[in-house]
C-alpha cells in the first residue's frame, strides 16, 4: 500500500505493524529521514519504506497497489493530476481511502483566515467541485462527514468529562449530519473510494 504525503510516517507505522507492506511518500526531505530514521529503530524495514516524490507525479508503475491512503493532504494538489495518478497506479480492484477538510463552514474558514500561519498557501480545502473530480475517477465512492458540534468540545481538552462531552457532541453530530446543508457545515470528510475507472485517465 502506499501512504500520499506521509510527513514523519503518519499512518504507516500501524499499517506496517498490521502486516501491510508499505511506501510512504512526502515532498518533504527532511520528513522522509525522519520516517526511514523511524522505521530502522523500530525495526520496520522489512515492511515499511519511504521515498520523497511529488505525489502528482509517482514514479511507480502502472497498477501497482492494493490501497492508498492519505491524511490531509489532496487539499494541497492538483486534484485532477492527482486523480490520474492514483488511477494509474492502483490495481483494478483497488481502494483508496482520504481524510480531508471541507472549505464551506464561514466560522471554520474565518478561523483558517485568521491563521495563516498555520497552513501554507496552496491549501484549498474542498468544496463541491473537488469531491467530483475526486469521485469521478473510481466506480464507488462513499463520503462521510465528521466534526461540527464536535469541536466545542476542543476548549475542554484534559479536563474531567472531555471523553463524554465528546461523545455526546458526536451523537448530535450524526443526527445534524442526516441533512445535506449540515453535511457540507462539517469540519472533515473521509472519502472511501474503489475499483479505479482506467478509462477516464
Amino acid at each position: 500500500m502506499l501512504e500520499y504525503g506521509c510527513g514523519k510516517g503518519s499512518h504507516s507505522f500501524s499499517l506496517a505493524r498490521l502486516g501491510a507492506d508499505v511506501v510512504g511518500i512526502d515532498l518533504s526531505p527532511e520528513g522522509i529521514r525522519q520516517a526511514t530514521s523511524r522505521a530502522g529503530e523500530e525495526r520496520l524495514g522489512d515492511r515499511l519504506s519511504f521515498e520523497v516524490m511529488n505525489a502528482e507525479a509517482l514514479a511507480f508503475p502502472d497498477n501497482h497497489f492494493d490501497l492508498v491512503c492519505g491524511s490531509g493532504i489532496l487539499h494541497h494538489l492538483d486534484l485532477d493530476a492527482a486523480c490520474r495518478e492514483l488511477v494509474r497506479v492502483l490495481k483494478p480492484e483497488a481502494r483508496a481511502v482520504f481524510f480531508e477538510p471541507l472549505g464551506y463552514n464561514p466560522f471554520i474558514n474565518l478561523y483558517r483566515r485568521l491563521t495563516p500561519k498555520m497552513r501554507s498557501e496552496d491549501e484549498h480545502p474542498l468544496l463541491g467541485n473537488d469531491l467530483k473530480t475526486l469521485t469521478g475517477h473510481f466506480q464507488e465512492t462513499d463520503t462521510r462527514c465528521f466534526a461540527l458540534c464536535a469541536l466545542l468540545a476542543v476548549p475542554f481538552r484534559g479536563l474531567p468529562g472531555f471523553e463524554l462531552l465528546v461523545r455526546i457532541l458526536e451523537r448530535i453530530d450524526g443526527l445534524l449530519f442526516r441533512l445535506s446543508f449540515m453535511r457540507r457545515q462539517a469540519w472533515l470528510v473521509v472519502v472511501q473510494l474503489g475499483h479505479p475507472l482506467k478509462n477516464n485517465r
